[in-house]
């Protein structure tokens, strides 16, 4: 009776741990001109009102590199940290980003130039590898600490548009991405869920 008693203990111990701590791993492949180049690994974590969103991005083009990194901390859906390390071999196209809630302000620094916002931030460029943005008209970019305009483009299509006017291209079935079109200095890329 003793070991039934713990066995059921057990089960219903780590089936709430399960329910409290849900993980989500998409995997997508770079491809430029046809050519797989490199992977981006998006993880998403939600433990009651925590949400965290890490994004890994690996790039290596003939004898350039870029490594990317993406880390979003959100509590009761609102963005409280993010820092993004984007680091691009020869090019000397290094970017940081650290973005800090303090109450009701964020606190921007884009490769070291400060700046701050008083709207409340939910939903981020990161956000779009979990999730359709049916109902949003922009999203924050971590990456560039501002928001930019997100546009339905119908049948699960949308333009995420970059402030010097190039569109990238997020393509959702069933509220899942599979595919992103991204207009780059080096041409177009797509990012392609491989699991």
């Amino acid at each position: 009776m003793n070991s039934l008693f713990r066995l059921l203990f057990i089960t219903f111990t780590v089936a709430v741990l399960f329910l409290q701590a849900k993980a989500q791993t998409n995997t997508f492949e770079v491809r430029i001109a046809n050519h797989a180049v490199g992977t981006i690994e998006a993880n998403r974590k939600l433990a009651g009102n925590a949400k965290s969103i890490i994004i890994k991005t690996r790039i290596q083009i003939m004898l350039s590199k870029i490594n990317s990194d993406i880390a979003n901390e959100y509590s009761n859906n609102v963005l409280t940290t993010a820092k993004v390390s984007r680091v691009s071999g020869k090019s000397g196209e290094d970017k940081q980003t650290t973005i800090h809630r303090n109450g009701k302000e964020y606190t921007i620094i884009v490769n070291g130039a400060k700046s701050v916002i008083d709207t409340e931030i939910e939903e981020c460029v990161a956000d779009l590898y979990f999730m359709e943005p049916r109902q949003l008209s922009r999203v924050f970019s971590e990456t560039l600490g501002r928001f930019l305009p997100v546009k339905s483009l119908g049948g699960g299509v949308y333009e995420l548009i970059l402030p010097e006017g190039k569109k990238n291209v997020f393509k959702y079935e069933n509220g899942i991405l599979k595919q992103v079109e991204v207009n780059h200095t080096l041409g177009k890329a797509f990012f392609v869920k491989i699991s």
